[in-house]
C-alpha cells in the first residue's frame, strides 16, 4: 500500500465520518451485539451532532487512515479533558482506531499506532493510554504485542448492555 497518510477530519467531512464509523464499528461488533442496543449505539455515537461537537472540541481530533484515493479506516484521540478516563496532562489516550476489514492485514494499525506515539512525543506526552472491550481478544493481543499494558478495566456501554473495557498504556520512552 503506496503513501499511506493520516488525514485530519474537517466539519466538511461529517457525512464522510459518520459512514466509515457505522460501517467500521459494524464490521467489528454488530455479530457480538443485541440488534436493539446497537442500533441505539450507533444512533448515538455517530450522530452528526455529536460527531461536530466532538471534532469541534479542540482537546479531540479525528483522522481518516487514507491511501490511494480512499478512506481505509479512521482514529480518534484525546487529551487533556477530552479524555474518557485518568484526564492526566501526560496522557493521550487513543478513543478509536478502525482500520475496515477489507484492509486489516497489511500493518496499518500498527502504523497508526507508531504515528499517534510520535505525535504524543512531539506534545510532550509520556504515555497513550486506550479502552478495549474485554472480550476483544484479537485487539487485546494486537496492543499487548506493540507494547501496552493492562491497568485497569471501565464500563463501557453499547446501547443498555453494559460491558467491560480493559485500559491499556503504553509508556513512551
Amino acid at each position: 500500500m503506496n503513501a499511506v497518510e493520516l488525514l485530519p477530519v474537517e466539519l466538511g467531512d461529517l457525512q464522510d465520518l459518520k459512514r466509515i464509523g457505522e460501517e467500521a464499528f459494524t464490521e467489528s461488533f454488530a455479530s457480538v451485539n443485541n440488534p436493539e442496543d446497537f442500533k441505539k449505539y450507533l444512533e448515538e455515537a455517530f450522530d452528526l451532532n455529536t460527531l461536530r461537537r466532538e471534532l469541534l472540541n479542540p482537546e479531540s481530533r479525528f483522522f481518516f487512515l487514507h491511501a490511494e484515493g480512499i478512506h481505509l479506516g479512521y482514529s480518534k484521540i484525546n487529551t487533556g479533558g477530552a479524555q474518557t478516563e485518568l484526564r492526566e496532562a501526560g496522557g493521550m489516550e487513543i478513543e478509536r482506531i478502525y482500520v475496515l476489514k477489507a484492509h486489516q492485514g497489511k500493518g496499518l494499525g500498527a502504523w497508526m499506532l507508531k504515528r499517534f506515539q510520535a505525535i504524543a512525543r512531539e506534545e510532550g506526552k509520556t504515555y497513550l493510554w486506550l479502552g478495549v472491550w474485554e472480550e476483544n481478544h484479537d485487539a487485546i493481543r494486537f496492543y499487548k504485542q506493540h507494547g501496552f499494558v493492562t491497568f485497569d478495566k471501565h464500563p463501557y456501554y453499547v446501547g443498555s448492555d453494559r460491558q467491560m473495557d480493559w485500559m491499556m498504556r503504553l509508556e513512551l520512552q
